[in-house]
């Protein structure tokens, strides 16, 4: 396999080393690595761009933080200009933009998970729900996240969160009452890949900046790369598929979308402003794998 060569890296301890040729031969999707308190998986992304995407989503959130607190900063500038002089000025605005970034950093997660709602998931009435998310988390080598259930007639999913072991993910109960189990698995998955690669981070962020950063929200690649790579750890296709066209049948929209929170949903929330790459075309892209 084309993974066999790195499935342990060298720094690993000489019983992994050993075994592996015999794990990238049975998951040639996963990389092992070691740190200083024992092994672990802590990358199952199957394309480079995908790993690529993880530094691209840190950047990219730092970007929408200085791009929405520059504009504020200088206003508090040219106020301390226009009332004390230069010197204030400068300095009103480097501590009026720090201090405009570290607040909308720090608030874009509970920002972020208040906008998405619901309830926390009941073990014993979400027992599927929670029972996939488990047993994708570990094939996928994330956390497992906080799960949360949102009465919704829409069938839509979403995830939030600064870092991984902070991450929400929120589905709606219309989606949990129409799709199979390997349908479920598809969405989950692609959900979880999300949260793998920081692709949530930014789209968190943006929640803080009120929307200021939504045009600048491009991906660096698009939504279909995080379908591929969800059917690479489900590797069932057919089920992402069959719950994309569900979701095209019976609608998307959720209650309180907006310009600020749709990014953080699988798919358009009702606000136009959802992932660029529409479920049709979603769709025909994972009919081609």
């Amino acid at each position: 396999p084309a993974h066999a060569g790195r499935g342990v890296f060298p720094h690993a301890p000489a019983r992994l080393r050993a075994a592996g040729p015999a794990l990238a031969a049975a998951e040639p999707a996963l990389v092992l690595s070691s740190g200083g308190r024992g092994s672990n998986i802590i990358d199952a992304m199957p394309y480079d761009p995908l790993r690529s995407r993880t530094m691209a989503n840190r950047r990219r959130a730092v970007a929408l933080v200085a791009a929405s607190s520059v504009p504020l900063g200088t206003a508090i500038g040219l106020l301390f200009w226009w009332g004390v002089g230069w010197p204030a000025a400068i300095g009103g605005f480097i501590g009026g933009t720090l201090l405009l970034g570290v607040s909308m950093w720090w608030a874009a997660e509970p920002l972020a998970r208040r906008a998405l709602g619901g309830h926390a998931a009941d073990p014993a009435e979400h027992a599927r729900l929670l029972n996939v998310v488990e047993g994708l988390c570990a094939t996928i080598g994330a956390r497992f996240p906080e799960v949360r259930v949102r009465p919704e007639s829409g069938l839509n999913a979403a995830v939030c969160g600064r870092r991984r072991k902070s991450a929400t993910l929120v589905v709606t109960q219309a989606l949990l009452d129409e799709l199979t189990r390997i349908e479920l698995e598809g969405v989950i998955a692609q959900q979880l890949t999300r949260i793998r690669c920081y692709d949530m981070l930014p789209a968190t962020v943006t929640v803080a900046t009120l929307g200021i950063g939504a045009t600048m929200l491009s991906a660096p690649e698009p939504i279909t790369a995080m379908d591929r790579a969800a059917v690479s750890f489900t590797r069932y296709p057919p089920g992402l598929v069959g719950a994309l066209e569900k979701l095209e049948a019976e609608g998307t929209a959720v209650h309180g979308a907006s310009r600020a929170n749709a990014p953080l949903w699988f798919a358009d929330p009702g606000a136009g402003q959802g992932p660029v790459t529409g479920l049709k075309d979603r769709i025909e892209a994972l009919r081609e794998l």
